[in-house]
């Protein structure tokens, strides 16, 4: 099967050279303020004219200017003519010029307003509309933008899920002022819209909930982690507008975030040490499996070798693979799966999270989960505990849910897979304690190998059982 990866690992591929000299060091879930904004304007629509309007408009232009001479002209019958005629004189394209001195009435010539002599040229009809236009407006920049309103979400959704909030460029309410006929002419333009130009903005009214856009901040550091850089890519490109307002707004220091030297990873046995494939050729390997899935601009004629699974396989892992291997795990384990992480936090232990572990335990797959640090844990949320614990009271025969004295164990374990690292499965997402590190680890894709360390695991929760 053809390896697929995670939203975070092809940004990583994108954009992990775009800060010379730096290093990408993880990418953040962030929510960027916005306002849905429902504008009252006076604009005008074109719109493409019959046929046969435009013929009788541009004859006209040629000078063919008796009704007589139309029909004649296009072999229809006069009747039509006239009333495509009459619908011409009702939206202001045609007129009768002033007879000349001593001209008989039934003389008149057709001549085109000033209107219809743009509309000849365009081939296209213009009218006066009001319509109430929907705009979202980015509270960042403090300027409309092309956003779509159905992938903004309520803030305290986004706080829930444990998105850092980027600052808005000021407090309140946007105001009529702030949005101008030109702003949404142009933003009808970028998202396609050609036909329309707002001529005036007669009011405008804002929902009053609280919403925000989902986004990602990538975190660069250089290798003494002092120097510390924020990009923050919207609507999956990087935008060089929000990273100055987030620099003039105090950047990394002023959203707390922090990047520390990376931590000791577990160390394998020996043996297994001296097959490990090394990070740094897993993560070359990655990249070229990422840019083919991306559609780079010179892909390779066939998908580059790649990193599936094989009877047996002792490599590292990088932070980006991390997420990925668990969603594997949840989505895809057979026989069995163990987890043990120091904390949970509800930015993990969401409602699609306790869904796929409850496909897991219908399909009989044995679920252990162990957590616990110190005696006074702060920095695990109550609300994802009370929710694992549910769950597990309703599998009491296939789902063990423990709290641990004290553990500094990552590990997971699914099948004939065990990964140990110094990753945190279960708070990588939602800490408020916001310090960031390359986390690494190991993957064994090995049944007796992995049997023993279940089997070891089990018996660490069972003596360290509060």
């Amino acid at each position: 099967m053809t390896h697929s990866f995670s939203p975070d690992s092809l940004l990583a591929v994108r954009f992990h050279n775009a800060r010379p000299g730096l290093e990408l060091v993880t990418i953040i879930d962030a929510a960027l303020p916005v306002a849905l904004i429902t504008a009252d304007v006076l604009a005008q629509d074109s719109k493409n004219l019959p046929l046969l309007d435009e013929f009788v408009l541009r004859l006209v232009q040629q000078r063919v200017t008796s009704q007589r001479g139309i029909s004649g002209m296009l072999g229809l019958p006069e009747r039509m003519v006239d009333q495509t005629l009459a619908e011409l004189f009702r939206s202001d394209d045609l007129r009768w010029a002033p007879p000349a001195p001593g001209t008989e009435p039934a003389n008149l010539r057709l001549r085109l307003t000033d209107k219809g002599r743009v509309t000849a040229e365009t081939a296209a009809a213009v009218e006066p509309v009001r319509v109430n236009q929907a705009v979202v407006y980015d509270q960042m920049l403090w300027k409309v933008a092309p956003y779509n309103r159905n992938a903004t979400m309520r803030r305290g959704q986004a706080e829930d899920h444990g998105l850092i909030m980027l600052p808005a460029a000021r407090s309140g309410p946007v105001e009529d002022g702030d949005i101008t006929a030109a702003d949404i002419t142009a933003l009808l333009r970028e998202n396609g819209t050609t036909n329309r130009e707002v001529l005036q903005v007669k009011s405008i009214s804002q929902a009053p909930s609280r919403r925000v856009l989902p986004v990602k901040i990538l975190v660069y550091a250089d290798e003494e982690r002092a120097d510390i850089q924020l990009g923050v890519v919207v609507d999956g490109e990087l935008s060089h507008a929000h990273e100055l307002v987030l620099i003039g707004h105090g950047g990394a220091k002023a959203l707390g975030i922090t990047v520390a030297p990376p931590p000791e990873r577990p160390v394998l046995e020996a043996d297994l040490e001296a097959a490990r494939v090394p990070l740094q050729e897993v993560t070359q390997h990655r990249a070229e499996q990422a840019a083919f899935q991306l559609g780079a601009q010179h892909p390779t004629p066939a998908p580059p070798a790649t990193l599936e699974p094989q009877a047996d396989e002792i490599r590292a892992i990088g932070v980006f693979e991390h997420p990925e291997i668990l969603e594997q795990a949840l989505t895809h384990a057979r026989r069995r799966l163990l987890l043990i992480s120091p904390w949970i936090k509800n930015a993990i232990i969401t409602t699609s999270f306790l869904g796929k572990l409850e496909a897991r335990l219908n399909r009989g797959v044995k679920i252990d989960i162990a957590y616990g640090y110190e005696e006074n844990d702060t920095k695990t949320d109550p609300a994802a505990v009370r929710k694992l614990n549910n769950l597990a009271a309703r599998y009491e025969d296939k789902f063990t849910f423990t709290r641990l004295k004290s553990t500094h164990a990552k590990v997971l374990v699914y099948d004939d897979v065990w990964v140990t690292t110094s990753f945190n499965w279960l708070s990588f997402k939602g800490d408020p304690d916001r310090t960031y590190r390359m986390e690494e680890g190991s993957l064994v894709r090995n049944r007796q190998i992995t049997d023993v360390q279940y089997t070891r695991y089990l018996e660490l929760i069972d003596e360290q059982r509060r």
